[in-house]
């Protein structure tokens, strides 16, 4: 891979536009995915592949990186730190156009039920705003074979680099869509069909109970006040999660002793 070495003293070219992607596995599924536009590839001049678990996927970004028309550099970690305000870049740093959520107002009809497959699922994320839990959530419906994915465009985080490092590259691959109201957006799926499940400890069942023989959305709430009651007013049922019940029950048990 034919790459620009660069001394220490000497500055990279002015690239204006774009912010700065970090680590492997986000800069590798960007330059897969080509959703956003690449001005150049930053990568460690002192990395040695050879003694690297993931020397083979530092070697495939370069490579796609140079198909693509992506100017490779070559630079020291202290530039790279100050890139990506010091967070774990593994040597690796892209500079691209950021991404955006797509707008969505009203959910897709459900599709027709079909013998033998498996009911969609989508996840509805209202006011997610730190990005660190985004990304783990994103990562988690990727891994998981959620069918879409759509955020309260209020008080939701963007999809920063830092979502991107949180979710392993899985908001490359994910189209995220965003919607200006998503109780109003919510009530709409209910109408078409879908089954729309909010995640609360109050007045909830367990997981193993929710039917699997309709398309549902599951909403989940922000990290401190959960879901909005405009949200949960929208939701026909509530499910806790196992850990989450049992939390509660101990947090319950302390107080009363």
């Amino acid at each position: 891979v034919q790459t620009c070495a660069l001394p220490i003293y000497e500055q990279l070219p002015e690239v204006p536009d774009g912010e700065f992607l970090f680590g492997v596995n986000p800069v590798l599924a960007a330059l897969k995915q080509r959703r956003r536009r690449m001005y150049r590839l930053l990568v460690q001049d002192s990395i040695d592949l050879k003694k690297r678990k993931d020397g083979a996927a530092v070697a495939l970004v370069q490579k796609l990186a140079v198909e693509r028309g992506v100017p490779v550099f070559e630079t020291d970690k202290g530039r790279l730190n100050n890139y990506c305000g010091n967070r774990p870049h593994q040597g690796i740093v892209l500079q691209a156009d950021p991404l955006e959520y797509e707008p969505m107002a009203r959910m897709p009809p459900p599709p027709e039920p079909v013998a033998g497959a498996r009911m969609p699922l989508w996840l509805a994320l209202d006011e997610v705003g730190d990005p660190m839990n985004l990304g783990a959530l994103l990562r988690s419906a990727h891994f998981l074979g959620v069918d879409g994915v759509l955020v309260s465009e209020k008080n939701s985080a963007p999809l920063t680099p830092v979502v991107s490092k949180a979710s392993s590259g899985a908001c490359e691959i994910m189209r995220v869509h965003a919607t200006r109201n998503l109780p109003k957006t919510l009530n709409s799926a209910a109408e078409q069909g879908w089954a729309v499940v909010g995640a609360a400890l109050e007045d909830s069942v367990a997981p193993s109970e929710l039917s699997r023989t309709k398309p549902t959305v599951l909403v989940m709430g922000s990290e401190g006040a959960g879901l909005r009651l405009s949200c949960a007013a929208r939701a026909r049922s509530s499910y806790a999660s196992p850990a989450e019940a049992q939390a509660t029950r101990t947090t319950r048990s302390t107080r009363s002793t």
